[in-house]
């Protein structure tokens, strides 16, 4: 009974996950003005959710969670699995760091190039991730295993010493966030008080970096709550439960409380993000063949006809005629004034 009901939990969040992350990827995908370094760590991050999401359709159809086999054959089914989970957590010490960076080299990460500089910053995620799947697939015990997770493929040892290198990167992830946090908002203070602040160009610029700032932030918190959360469950339960068997029989349902990491860039970006927002309902109108937001494409006509009205109407002031009917109309107008 419980694993039917767990199973449909997840069957609902998995289609969730498919939907939030597949509209990020083309979002990015079909909007250049998408394409910033920080978004870039999104698209990464969407489509490594999208591969666990894979995984767990694979797991549901099979039902592998609550079948019995041996380590070694289950470590074979959840080697991308692993893998990606490995790859989004130092994801997130990435995208910390590159958020310092923009507040405290702002100039620099600026012109730095975009492609260069995010393929630098997936080197430590993709090291993590090689090694963590390694040493896991290195320290296989050769027994069974009741449930089929990748937590309980590797040795039990092995694992504390995966979360114990998860958490403290987690907690280093977090100090950079909130040393951030504590720059953004003592340079917001010192540009507030300079007189350059009262430009509008510049107060604009400020806007859209806090709200990249508080998008980064609450992708990090979302992350911290879910994941981190379960690692940190996961290490209590073994050291104060002695026997191990009784643990084991927990394990399964802690994918419960990861299930919002998998499908945080979509809300999130959704949320805090205008531009984004405006490309995900662009595509649900393409979706629900124009039964959601019916209007969000006549706004964009609208603009267009404006432009090219404004346009008509100076290309026909420039012209000859156009300039000597505007000279009659604005002499008939003072004409009428003076009359008034």
């Amino acid at each position: 009974m419980h694993e039917h009901m767990l199973e449909a939990i997840i069957s609902v969040g998995m289609a969730l996950w498919l939907f939030g992350n597949i509209n990020v990827i083309v979002a990015i995908w079909r909007k250049k003005i998408l394409r910033t370094k920080g978004s870039m760590f999104v698209l990464i991050l969407a489509i490594t959710h999208l591969i666990c999401n894979f995984s767990e359709i694979i797991g549901l159809v099979t039902q592998l969670r609550f079948t019995p086999m041996s380590r070694k054959k289950c470590f074979e089914y959840n080697l991308v699995y692993l893998f990606a989970m490995m790859f989004q957590s130092a994801l997130f010490f990435s995208i910390a760091l590159d958020l310092c960076f923009s507040i405290m080299l702002p100039i620099k990460h600026m012109i730095w190039n975009k492609h260069r500089y995010v393929t630098i910053m997936c080197i430590f995620p993709l090291i993590f991730a090689i090694s963590t799947s390694v040493t896991s697939f290195i320290f296989i015990p050769d027994e069974q295993t009741p449930y089929c997770i990748f937590m309980l493929t590797t040795d039990i040892r092995i694992y504390q010493m995966v979360s114990t290198a998860l958490i403290v990167l987690n907690s280093v992830t977090l100090v950079i966030i909130l040393c951030s946090v504590l720059a953004a908002v003592r340079k917001s203070e010192n540009m507030r008080g300079s007189r350059h602040s009262t430009g509008s160009r510049t107060n604009s610029l400020r806007e859209e970096k806090h709200k990249v700032f508080r998008s980064t932030f609450f992708l990090v918190l979302i992350y911290i709550v879910s994941w981190w959360s379960v690692v940190v469950i996961f290490r209590i339960m073994v050291e104060t439960i002695h026997d191990v068997k009784d643990v084991i029989h927990y394990i399964p349902y802690l994918v419960i409380v990861v299930m919002p990491n998998y499908c945080q860039a979509y809300y999130v970006t959704y949320l805090r993000s205008p531009r984004f927002r405006k490309a995900f309902r662009e595509q649900l109108n393409w979706l629900t063949c124009g039964f959601c937001f019916p209007k969000i494409f006549e706004k964009k006509h609208e603009k267009r006809e404006g432009k090219d009205c404004n346009g008509s109407v100076i290309s026909y002031a420039n012209n000859d005629s156009g300039k000597k009917n505007v000279r009659q109309g604005s002499h008939k107008c003072a004409r009428f004034a003076q009359n008034v």
